[in-house]
């Protein structure tokens, strides 16, 4: 994505709830829509190949294919239930946290990757994962503890909402619900194309597909934050 001409390249973000059978059709797409990298949450495993970076508890995981011209994934930081890895000029990182663990748990985990973050700087960073927190700047019809403590979290580490909608990411007997989020550094979310949850593909788990496209050049002005996540409209 570095000649004059405007180009794009497909994200994935998926949650395959730890099925191997989940895991394979998931591969299979990213080959069949010629996915450029996928952010792999709950895999069933990670495979030891350098198209791969997980990490330590196996929670979540990063992949893109080396085919074409696509940049190597680079391990830059990995803890557990996130991990991080330079591709290109930008910086992904995968992030889980479980729906069992107290508030405060979870304020210590986003500590941590806003240390990765920190680190990963001045490079734009594009995090995507479930972490189980409900707000309305991702389409959640109510707010809890956990969804404000990551809202105001994203606010301070210039991160802005990518969640366009209200489409429910998981559903289950029990209920629906968005928590499976995007988040990007404003340079990066000035290039998303069609951020989007895959209603009607079958993923073998109670989570849905989340696409996109980052383009090589803005879709639209950068803006900074000024005090807010910002969420599309």
């Amino acid at each position: 994505m570095t000649d004059g001409s405007a180009q794009q390249v497909e994200v994935l973000q998926a949650n395959v709830n730890h099925c191997a059978r989940a895991q394979d059709l998931l591969v299979q797409h990213v080959a069949e829509w010629s996915i450029g990298a996928a952010v792999v949450v709950e895999p069933y495993c990670v495979p030891p190949l350098p198209t791969w970076v997980g990490d330590a508890d196996g929670l979540v995981a990063i992949t893109s294919p080396r085919t074409g011209d696509r940049p190597p994934l680079s391990r830059i930081d990995s803890g557990p239930g996130y991990a991080a890895a330079r591709w290109g000029e930008f910086v992904i990182v995968a992030a889980y946290f479980s729906p069992n663990r107290p508030l405060r748990a979870f304020e210590d985990f986003l500590e941590r990757v806003g240390e990765v973050i920190g680190r990963a700087a001045p490079a734009p960073v594009l995090l995507m994962g479930d972490l189980n927190a409900k707000h309305s700047a991702w389409g959640s019809p109510v707010d809890d503890p956990r969804g404000e403590a990551l809202y105001d979290w994203a606010v301070g580490a210039g991160l802005e909402v990518l969640n366009r909608g209200n489409v429910d990411t998981c559903v289950r007997r029990n209920g629906a619900s968005i928590v499976d989020i995007s988040l990007a550094s404003p340079v990066i979310a000035a290039r998303v194309v069609d951020w989007r949850v895959l209603e009607d593909v079958e993923t073998l788990s109670d989570h849905r597909y989340i696409r996109m496209g980052v383009s090589n050049r803005p879709q639209r002005p950068v803006q900074g934050l000024r005090g807010r996540a910002r969420r599309f409209p």
